[in-house]
């Protein structure tokens, strides 16, 4: 009851100020804009409390990659937390990411660098690095992600810098615990299942495959409060096996929540490009709570039922970032573990919940919405072992791969453990055609 009445007074104080607060504006924003000389690269501030969106001077050509980074410290509201121009970190106990205040980009922070290119262009991602090729002709624009008409209350301000860029867009690697495996990459883990060898023609197949493929996959073994066997092992056995299937794999290990938000914003960057196909695997604790779902990372310290918002990763972040023009997002869930918060939590059910994904979106699950799957006794959970084999499959559909998945689980299983699949993608797609 105290946090609705807190709530209500913040929500209506927020109006109250935003009717009667004058906006900030640059006294420099009406500039000529320039095509950037090769070589070169020019700076700009952009602050958080300022509502129009920041002129950089810089006019971008068509098809021509630019590589944008930019540091500093801001926030979006007085009791959030001061962040980088990645967004991360900035909601706490009293600054919640509340639907009625919605980012301009939905799925990424409010203290996120967004930019856009002229005045009707669409509004992506930029973080504290970004590369990126430009879709039309025209002035390029920053801005933070805040809601509409709400920047007057906010504090701080990024440098950014706009240079050339020789090299397609691609994920970085920002901590030691994540790696990055180019496609065709041999190697297997020690822990790795045996899996059936792929043919030459295979081999030769993916070599064909017309549409860049990239992944993301990540393996939580390691919580203090409820560690488990399997999802490290299985995260590296994934990530070995899309680097054979074509994919440039991210893997992360062990990830805590910094390190998990960081690894998703940069992948959603990739995946803004448009025209690719993204795959997201992960294995560790999941749990849903009030209907929403959520991954946890191993360093989440959870003991109020409101702790999960702001120390776990909403799965509705990761469908956000993996959008684009023509992309399909394939989610593959191994998070369906017996829920590991306290049973006092009355919002919080077993297993995961039934999510709804946008166009072109296929979701995996270990096991069927409100049931939970169990670890397995082996190096490998037992939905990843048949998924693994599976993928391998030369002529298989998506949809096909899942079916024969859920075949294999059900029968090893004896009906315990039944895997699920939601799909919005009305296209085929092969892992090896």
């Amino acid at each position: 009851m105290k946090n609705i009445i807190y709530n209500s007074i913040v929500i209506a104080s927020f109006l109250s100020l935003s009717a009667c607060a004058p906006k900030r504006h640059y006294t420099d924003n009406n500039i000529t804009t320039r095509p950037l000389a090769s070589g070169t690269s020019t700076q700009t501030r952009v602050s958080a409390a300022v509502e129009e969106w920041r002129n950089s001077g810089v006019k971008v050509s068509a098809g021509q990659n630019y590589r944008v980074s930019a540091k500093g410290q801001w926030r979006t509201y007085p009791t959030c937390n001061f962040t980088g121009p990645d967004g991360i970190g900035l909601y706490k106990a009293w600054c919640d990411n509340s639907p009625l205040f919605p980012p301009i980009i939905d799925g990424y922070s409010h203290s996120t660098l967004i930019a856009k290119i002229g005045e009707q262009g669409k509004p992506f991602v930029v973080g504290s690095d970004v590369t990126f090729t430009a879709s039309e002709n025209g002035p390029l624009m920053f801005r933070t992600n805040d809601v509409i008409n709400g920047n007057h209350d906010n504090e701080g301000y990024v440098d950014v810098e706009i240079a050339f860029a020789d090299s397609n867009p691609a994920i970085a690697s920002p901590n030691p615990a994540m790696i990055t495996l180019p496609p065709g990459t041999q190697q297997l883990s020690a822990s790795s299942p045996t899996v059936q060898p792929m043919s030459n023609a295979a081999i030769d197949a993916i070599g064909t495959i017309p549409l860049r493929r990239a992944a993301l996959v990540i393996g939580n073994s390691e919580y203090a409060f409820s560690p488990l066997k399997n999802p490290v092992n299985d995260a590296k056995a994934m990530a070995d096996s899309l680097s054979r299937l074509g994919f440039e794999v991210t893997l992360l290990l062990d990830g805590n929540q910094e390190q998990m938000e960081a690894a998703i914003d940069k992948f959603g960057r990739l995946m803004s490009a448009g025209k690719l196909v993204g795959l997201f695997y992960f294995a560790g604790h999941g749990v849903q709570v009030d209907g929403s779902n959520y991954l946890i990372p191993t360093d989440a310290v959870i003991k109020r039922q409101s702790d999960v918002r702001y120390k776990a990763v909403n799965i509705g972040q990761v469908l956000g970032a993996m959008e684009g023009e023509d992309n399909l997002q394939i989610l593959i869930l191994d998070a369906c573990r017996d829920n590991p918060l306290p049973r006092s939590f009355r919002s919080a059910g077993r297993g995961l919940a039934k999510i709804d994904g946008p166009k072109g979106t296929i979701i995996g699950f270990a096991t069927s919405p409100g049931s939970v799957a169990a670890d397995g006794e082996d190096d490998n959970g037992i939905y990843t072992k048949h998924l693994l084999n599976t993928m391998q499959v030369p002529g298989l559909t998506i949809e096909e791969v899942f079916k024969r998945v859920l075949q294999g689980v059900n029968q090893e299983t004896g009906g315990q453990q039944i895997p699920w699949m939601e799909s919005s993608f009305t296209g085929n797609f092969l892992f090896i055609p």
